[in-house]
């Protein structure tokens, strides 16, 4: 009897790693057509100015929503306070312009920004923006 019960518990584990190995093999590629990195960016600091960083990307996605992501230190190591900048147009690699309001630019206390723009819809025609990408 303990023999079957071994048996049984090596078949269930065999089976249970084949279903694991299936599910991996069957991940989809990735969800998105085009993906730039690193290019010139223009973020926000913490008095309201911008200045130049090359941490960055931009996705566009299958579904033609479009992401950009652009991280930098401000030269004057931040103020002491923490800003968000928000709703002002920005510019995106694929689409244009996005005048969405959810962009949006987070400047930590010493001066860290991460900014983070989407089209989502709210994308214009292509034309010069505040931030974003050049």
């Amino acid at each position: 009897m303990k023999k079957l019960a071994l048996l049984a518990t090596l078949v269930a584990a065999v089976a249970g790693s084949v279903a694991v190995s299936g599910a991996f093999a069957s991940v989809p590629s990735p969800s998105f057509a085009a993906q730039q990195t690193g290019f010139t960016c223009g973020v926000y600091d913490e008095n309201g100015g911008t200045f130049i960083t090359t941490q960055s990307s931009d996705t566009l996605y299958n579904s033609g929503k479009e992401q950009l992501h652009c991280w930098g230190q401000s030269p004057s190591g931040g103020n002491g306070t923490y800003v968000v900048y928000s709703g002002f147009a920005c510019g995106l690699m694929y689409t244009g312009i996005s005048v969405n309001p959810a962009n949006k630019d987070t400047v930590s206390k010493t001066g860290a920004s991460a900014l983070t723009c989407f089209n989502d819809g709210f994308s214009a025609p292509a034309s010069s923006a505040s931030v974003g990408a050049r």
